[in-house]
Parts: C-alpha cells; structure tokens; sequence
C-alpha cells in the first residue's frame, strides 16, 4: 500500500494535482495496563501499546485514502486522549489528515494517460456546474448546505463569482437579501478564500478593486493577499487611499522582486501631486497673517507647511485632517511604518 502519509502540507519534490477529501480515523482502545504498570515500566508496555494504537490509525487512513484514489495524506494531526477508569488505562485516539492526488511526470518516452475518475473528482464537477448555473442568477446566495460542498469540495473555479457577490454583500447597507442569507455568505467567503493558494487568490481578489475598495482592502488584510506587483498596477492619484490602505497588509513570502516593486509604491507616495495649496492669509478676524493650507475640500486653516487641515467637516464633528497632497496623519503614519518595512526587507534580502 504506497500511500504517502506527512505531518506537512506539502511533499518535497511532488505536486499536488488534487486535494480530494479530509479524511478521519478515531477509535476508543482499551489496554490491559493498569496504573501499576505505567509506574513499574513506564518505557516498555506503555510506549508499545502506543505504538501498536497510532499503528493501526495511520493503517486505516492509508486504507480509506487508497479508496477515495489518493497517493498520499498531508497536514496529518494525531490526538491522543487517556482515560483511567477503575486502575485501567483507555485511549481515544483521532487522526485527521488531507488525501491528495499527486502530478506524476512523465518517464522518457512515456505518455501519460488518465483514465481513471474518483468518486469525489466527479462529485466536485457535477457541484461545479450546478452551483455555477445557480450564482449566473444574481437573486441566488447559497445556503448553509451549499456552503458545506464548496469548502468541502474545494470548488475555487467558482471563487471569482463569489467574489463580486461578496463585494456587493459586504458594502451594502441596505439589502434586499435576508440577514440570515446575508450572515451566510460573508461568514463563509473569506475562510473558503484562505484556502486557496496565494497566486490564485490574489488573481481574483486583485480582478476587482473598484467596486468596493474598502471590502477590497478588508479582504487583502484578512486573507494576506498583499502583492506588490498588482499594487503597482493600480497606482493612481484616484486610487491613492486604497493603496495606502493595503500598505499595513502581508504575504506569506517576500522577494527581491517583491521588493522591487515596494520601492516603486514608496516612490509613487512620496512623489504624490499637490490636490491643495497653501496661501497667505489670515484665518479669522483677528489673527496674525501667515500660511493657510486650502485642502482639496476647499477648507482653509492656519497649519504649518507639511501640515493637516484643522477644519470639521460638515454634518459630523470629525476633523478634515487632510494636508496638501490630499492625506491624513494616519496615512502618513501608514507610509512611514511602509517605508521601514521596506528597509528591513532590504537588509534581509541582500
């Protein structure tokens, strides 16, 4: 039975064609040790009954992931409950791991065919196409148990529609979709996101900055999907919030080419155009004359240069807060602390 079986997510010089299914193996074993035993020889009838019980369920997940077609289990987690009940030792034992097909390559010569179809691989398409035909219809969300089959069946061919769903759920206030329904949808959406590979999460995330930037950037930070190449694309005098706002976001792994385009974001920020101006002036009756800044909402304070618009803005007692170029204390803030990851990344990546 060569089934690979690893405590890791991956299998070093392997790819992974196909996750299939989580797999489980708990059983209840009782032991003839009685506490005496475990005092008297702790290394020897102990550590062998233990051996013997993780034995046999690691054998039983390499029977069922020989069954679902799999050749391998990854992410394996063993638990290990003792209970003594009348001076007797008894063990709950649970093993969870992931089945996955692996890509083989191809020997000299050799042409690869593939005739065979595992019961999940034909489950998960036929939950494809029906799912894809339901969500064409925008009036349709998915219920709690559709929900279950897309994480369960990993079905991200479908993640760039949910998206669109999603950023439209997530920045409504008012919505003709039922709470519950509503509830649903943006509970599930960023764990069934994360489980996506990085690449692929952030082509569908990045597919979208528009229609929601906040939900946008809210997405980015939950689900680590910074990626410096895209926020480079998207630099624009109107799209200068949401990039600073994606500045404090992470990845999983950085690179020297990563790096190379944090450079160009930091440039691009310092290098902003001026959407106020600073005049002379006085700010109020009675003041002295000096700079006033004149924001891009038309206020005008007495700051000094490189300063923020003292002004409340109207209809709520929050401050403007803006400087010449347009943003706030905190966003500075926020390009600043950028600027230092930056140097850090420097230093680590030579």
């Amino acid at each position: 039975m060569n089934i690979i079986v690893t405590t890791t997510d991956c299998i070093e010089n392997h790819r992974i064609a196909e996750y299939i299914d989580i797999l489980r193996s708990s059983s209840f074993v009782g032991t003839e040790l009685a506490l005496t035993d475990l005092f008297a020889d702790p290394t020897r009838k102990y550590r062998r009954k233990l051996d013997t019980i993780y034995d046999g369920a690691l054998q039983e997940i390499r029977q069922k992931a020989l069954a679902v077609g799999a050749d391998a289990v990854v992410g394996v987690h063993t638990d290990f409950q003792e209970i003594f009940s009348k001076g007797k030792a008894r063990f709950l034992v649970s093993v969870v791991g992931t089945a996955v097909r692996l890509e083989r390559k191809p020997e000299k010569g050799e042409e690869l065919t593939d005739n065979i179809v595992t019961q999940y691989r034909l489950r998960r398409s036929q939950l494809q196409v029906v799912l894809r035909r339901k969500l064409e219809n925008e009036s349709f969300n998915p219920d709690a148990k559709d929900w279950e089959n897309i994480i369960r069946y990993a079905l991200y061919d479908l993640a760039s529609m949910l998206y669109k769903r999603y950023l439209v759920l997530a920045s409504e206030t008012i919505s003709s979709v039922s709470l519950v329904e509503k509830k649903l949808f943006l509970d599930n959406f960023v764990p069934f996101l994360r489980g996506m590979d990085y690449e692929s999460a952030a082509e569908v995330v990045y597919g979208d900055t528009e229609t929601a930037p906040f939900v946008f950037c809210k997405v980015v930070k939950e689900c680590n999907l910074f990626y410096p190449q895209k926020v480079a694309s998207i630099m624009t005098s109107e799209n200068k919030h949401t990039v600073i706002a994606l500045l404090d976001s992470d990845k999983p792994l950085y690179t020297k080419e990563d790096l190379k385009y944090m450079i160009s974001i930091a440039e691009y920020l310092d290098n902003l155009p001026d959407t106020g101006r600073y005049i002379e002036g006085r700010d109020g009756l009675f003041a002295k004359s000096g700079t006033l800044l004149v924001c891009e909402r038309g206020h005008t304070s007495a700051v000094e240069l490189g300063g923020h618009c003292t002004c409340q803005l109207e209809g709520s007692g929050a401050i403007c807060n803006l400087n010449v170029k347009g943003i706030t204390e905190q966003e500075v803030a926020a390009i600043e602390a950028f600027k230092t990851k930056i140097e850090i990344l420097k230093s680590e990546l030579g």
